[in-house]
This record gives C-alpha cells, structure tokens and sequence, in this order.
C-alpha cells in the first residue's frame, strides 16, 4: 500500500494536548531520558503534516532498558531502523505521533544538531518548506529521501553528518 505526504493544518489546541500527553507518559516510562521534540512543530515557521516527534536520549547503559520500558507500551515502527542504538516508535494518538530512541552521543543523535540549524537560520527554514511543498501530494518514500538528503546536506556543514 502506497502512503502520501501531505500538508495538513490542524488546531493548536490539538498539537498541544497531544504534545503534553505523551510528554507526560514519556517521562513517566523513561524518566531518566532527556526528551525533546524534533519534528517540524517544534520549529515557528516549519510547515509540515502536522505530525509530533519526540527524540527520547539516553546513555549507553539506559539503552535496553528504555527501549524495553518503550515496547511496553508503545508499538516498534517496522520502517525505521531497529538495532542496539535506536528504535523508532508509534504512540497510539489522535494524530501521527513517533518517538525515537537513540543514545546520546551515538551514531543516530543527530536530530538535535538539525533542529538547532533549523532555528538559528530562517533561509535554511525556507528552503525546507520548499522541499515540502514541492513534494506534498508526493509518494512517502521520495519524499522521505529527499528530506534525508536534504538532512544530510545541513549535518554535513555542520560537521555532524554520517
């Protein structure tokens, strides 16, 4: 089956109580993780489908235990990578919501870095909503690798790409 990007709008009042809602049960599975949002929501002036991602941290040690307290409660994301490292998830919500796991310091912590250029550089802002624009209505999948691309390109100047 085929899935579709979109550019959606919904209500703040939605984004918010979705936010504080699996913020609230992230802090109570994995309370000694740092937790961030990392997607487009999280950034003034990002458009995007109006999903909620959170990036949960945690040190090497806190790995498997994160990850087992997370699978718990959540269900693993098949299309993201699973491995000792990372492990993506989807939270059951009224809106797409997903959690990443990864180690802090590790090979896929890069989320952070992108979400700080992001903020810092308002013509980095509007070239992201351009490939968002151009690919909304576009198959998933080119439109996931052009954002990887995209991503890649600012990790490299920044000297945090893979």
């Amino acid at each position: 089956m085929c899935s579709y990007f979109h550019l959606k709008s919904i209500s703040k009042e939605l984004l918010d109580r979705e936010r504080r809602s699996t913020l609230f049960r992230l802090l109570n599975i994995v309370p000694e993780a740092c937790i961030f949002e990392v997607g487009s929501t999280a950034v003034d002036g990002v458009i995007g489908k109006q999903d909620l991602d959170f990036l949960v941290r945690v040190a090497t040690t806190e790995f498997l235990p994160a990850r087992t307290a997370l699978d718990q409660i959540f269900s693993r994301n098949p299309e993201q990578l699973s491995n000792g490292k990372f492990q993506g998830y989807h939270v059951e919500s009224e809106l797409d919501v997903a959690v990443q796991l990864t180690i802090e310091g590790g090979p896929y912590d890069h989320f952070l870095t992108f979400l700080t250029a992001l903020k810092s550089n308002a013509d980095l802002r509007q070239k992201y909503n351009a490939l968002k624009m151009k690919y909304d209505g576009a198959l998933m999948s080119d439109y996931r690798e052009a954002k990887h691309q995209f991503i890649e390109r600012v990790l490299s100047t920044t000297g945090k790409g893979d």
